[in-house]
């Protein structure tokens, strides 16, 4: 048994030095470039309403979403993202006006799905800041459209801007991604603040 855990210590102790060794020293001087490629992100924050609606409704909500994509590098100083997206939308609606766009009080959580395109500007090999436009479909929640019609699912286009820091763990990215919404067809608009976590494979 003492001999097996000495084996275990000595293959941990191992694994952990070639892992230093690899990435190199804090200066980042002699990392490996940052990883492109197939990535999966994992984002959340805020969707706060402006307008009408928000007017019978908490104005401010919560996102999360889980997206599957591509980064391509397509010169050393632009690169340019391309993801497909899955989540949820939370809000707390109230129904107690007539003139209230919600059909049920409490949550009003539809599913979202889109897809994302990310122009960026590499300002140096950690640090990359650009746009973000989206197009998103929130449906399975009714709601009410502008016409005052019955509806399950809504239209969401969005613009705003993204920064993003490649750590030194190489294949982990944090950012930042504040964006304006239109909903089609819903009176109001929107606005997304979300911080995420990307993980690049490398393929």
């Amino acid at each position: 048994m003492k001999k097996l855990l000495t084996i275990l210590l000595i293959v941990a102790f191992s694994a952990l030095w070639a892992e230093e060794e690899e990435a190199g020293d804090a200066s980042g001087n002699d990392l490996d470039p940052v990883l492109k490629g197939l990535q999966a992100t994992m984002s959340g924050g805020i969707f706060a309403i402006i307008g009408k609606a928000a007017d019978y409704s908490d104005p401010i909500g919560s996102v999360v979403n889980l997206s599957f994509g591509y980064d391509l590098q397509i010169v050393d100083a632009f690169s340019l993202g391309m993801s497909a997206k899955f989540g949820i939308l939370q809000l707390n609606t109230v129904t107690n006006k007539s003139a209230s766009p919600w059909y049920q009080a409490g949550d009003y959580a539809p599913i979202v799905v889109g897809a994302d395109i990310s122009p960026t500007y590499c300002i140096n090999e950690r640090w990359e800041i650009g746009a973000n436009i989206s197009i998103d479909y929130n449906m399975m929640a009714e709601a009410e459209d502008s016409s005052g019609k019955k509806q399950s699912g809504f239209l969401v286009v969005g613009g705003g801007v993204d920064a993003e820091y490649y750590t030194y763990a190489r294949h982990f990215s944090l950012g930042m991604m504040a964006e304006f919404n239109y909903i089609v067809n819903f009176d109001g608009f929107g606005v997304t603040v979300m911080p995420y976590l990307k993980y690049s494979f490398g393929i």
